[in-house]
């Protein structure tokens, strides 16, 4: 029995070690739910907290869209192998992510609606896929 008295021992030390290493963390969680919540008490005195997206602002990875005319950009999402179908969501969220600009105040409206001139003029054509609507770009003449 006085065998096991040294790995109890250890086994011990490792339990008080993950206990300290836990609590650690708990102490780190609380305070940083402490800041969270005083910030969204500040903001709900400033009567900021209701507002839609408030903290929903993308992320811009490149400018690869920056100078594209929004016809050029769509074009360019849909020849990649990615994208060879995608919704307008998708789509918006590219344009975003990659440096579209765009003075709309309402730039997904506008990709709706260029969407809808574009395959109603022949240039893309859409499909359902679980409800969704996507869009590929229409195969010209003569290729495949």
């Amino acid at each position: 029995m006085a065998d096991y008295g040294a790995d109890l021992e250890l086994l011990a030390k490792q339990y008080g070690n993950l206990i300290q290493s836990l609590e650690k963390q708990l102490d780190e969680a609380k305070r940083k739910f402490a800041m969270v919540s005083e910030v969204i008490e500040l903001l709900k005195k400033e009567g900021l907290y209701g507002q839609n997206k408030l903290f929903d602002v993308p992320t811009v990875l490149s400018d690869r869209y920056g100078e594209m005319s929004m016809w050029e950009a769509i074009q360019d999402i849909l020849k990649s192998e990615h994208y060879k179908w995608a919704s307008a969501e998708v789509i918006h969220a590219e344009l975003l992510k990659n440096g579209f600009k765009s003075k709309s105040e309402n730039l997904k409206r506008d990709i709706y609606s260029r969407l809808y001139r574009l395959e109603k003029d022949g240039a893309l054509i859409s499909r359902k896929e679980s409800g969704v609507k996507k869009y590929s770009l229409a195969k010209k003449e003569g290729s495949q």
